[in-house]
């Protein structure tokens, strides 16, 4: 049997597909207790007295749950597994909510519409007021603006970094072609160096720390190189902007890091202030990242990956934005994934931790994560061996006969 899931500012109702009301959850006229409800939901949690609602009905034989409030739809199927549908648009609801008032009634309470219109905006005002005050209070809303600001910079600085060696290689194509790998580096030397005739031993030892070698190619490329030669002064102010951006990027990752000491000082002795704050911006917030499942922790940044695979069953993903981590990216593919475990466990941990105020145990994680790639390098030393599965005989069946059009 199915029933009919309606939440209002007077109460949540359970009806069938009659109309006759089930059972109910009556919020007293207590502004309280209706904002702790609706808090509760954004969060992704149950209250105790809802989960006990949905198990009388499921008691009395109830075993579907239709809604038309996504967000309740989704924590009710996420949290206790019951099989909910969501129908925004039924004529129940429809129905339900125009007449809320004599709905009420049944259930005997007597409520006015005037009365109806001033509480929804008394707890809206409420609801509004209490987000925008833990929004504003919040640093690790901050960290995600910082974050998502780097990651627009240094794709910026990239771009920019790829005009100037095709802009600067005119004048001297080998230096951007094959000697300077590094785009800041490029950047320095076209400020300061600029023309093929400066690149000379004691100009790039007074500005540069380069090794011998280093300094002895650049000087003879410089001589030897077949570049145009043309007015260099644009082409430098172009890479003057470029050192401003880093100079810049440079100043958002000292602060990051100091917010993620004080913010999240266990996340950040763990895996980083950038990977950290990658993190948290991913989930959403430092709390959302603290209620999460470690499960969901280890493939956060991977989710286009994880759907193709449950779409068409390609390999499944085994990290996502963890994978920047050293101790991951470095270490042998076929232990990937279980580091992956480790460190999405200990994140889990840690985030919790800071969210709640907890001391600081960062030390002991990072000792902790130390000690169990340890384990897991001397017990997997060398890569499994791949399964071979076994082939299925082809079925005979009949040819189908050629039509003059397929011969």
């Amino acid at each position: 049997m199915k029933c009919f899931i309606v939440d209002t500012l007077i109460g949540v109702f359970a009806f069938d597909e009659t109309g006759n009301i089930l059972n109910f959850i009556d919020f007293n006229s207590n502004n309280q207790k209706i904002i702790e409800f609706y808090e509760s939901i954004d969060l992704g949690l149950i209250e105790k007295e809802y989960e006990h609602f949905l198990l009388e009905l499921k008691n009395s034989g109830f075993d579907e749950f239709i809604f038309d409030n996504k967000e309740l739809k989704e924590v009710t199927s996420e949290k206790l597994e019951y099989r909910t549908f969501l129908e925004p648009h039924s004529l129940e609801f429809k129905n339900f909510r125009l007449n809320l008032e004599d709905q009420l009634k049944k259930v005997g309470l007597s409520i006015s519409h005037d009365e109806l219109l001033e509480k929804y905006k008394k707890i809206n005002e409420e609801l509004i007021k209490k987000r925008v005050s833990q929004a504003s209070g919040q640093s690790d809303i901050i960290i995600i603006q910082i974050i998502e600001t780097l990651d627009i910079l240094k794709k910026s600085i990239s771009l920019f970094s790829t005009r100037l060696r095709e802009w600067y290689g005119l004048h001297f194509p080998e230096l951007t072609d094959k000697i300077i790998e590094d785009n800041i580096q490029v950047a320095y030397l076209v400020t300061i160096l600029g023309e093929r005739k400066n690149y000379t031993v004691e100009n790039i030892n007074k500005n540069f720390e380069f090794g011998e070698n280093l300094v002895k190619r650049l000087v003879i490329k410089a001589s030897e190189s077949m570049g145009a030669n043309f007015e260099l002064k644009l082409v430098q102010d172009y890479a003057n902007q470029i050192l401003s951006l880093d100079s810049y990027r440079n100043e958002l990752e000292t602060y990051l890091d100091d917010l993620m000491d004080k913010s999240a000082p266990n996340l950040n002795a763990i895996v980083g202030n950038l990977i950290g704050a990658k993190l948290i911006a991913k989930a959403g917030s430092l709390k959302k990242l603290a209620y999460m499942p470690a499960s969901r922790i280890q493939l956060l940044g991977a989710e286009k990956a994880l759907y193709r695979f449950l779409r068409s069953g390609e390999k499944r993903p085994k990290h996502g934005l963890i994978f920047q981590w050293r101790q991951i990216r470095s270490s042998k593919p076929w232990i990937r994934g279980k580091i992956s475990r480790v460190i999405a466990g200990k994140v889990g941990i840690a985030s919790k931790v800071d969210y709640f105020g907890g001391d600081f145990i960062g030390d002991v994680l990072a000792k902790q994560i130390e000690e169990k790639i340890k384990e897991i390098n001397v017990k997997y030393p060398k890569p499994p061996k791949k399964k071979i599965e076994p082939t299925r005989p082809i079925k005979k069946g009949k040819r189908k006969r050629k039509t003059r059009y397929q011969q």
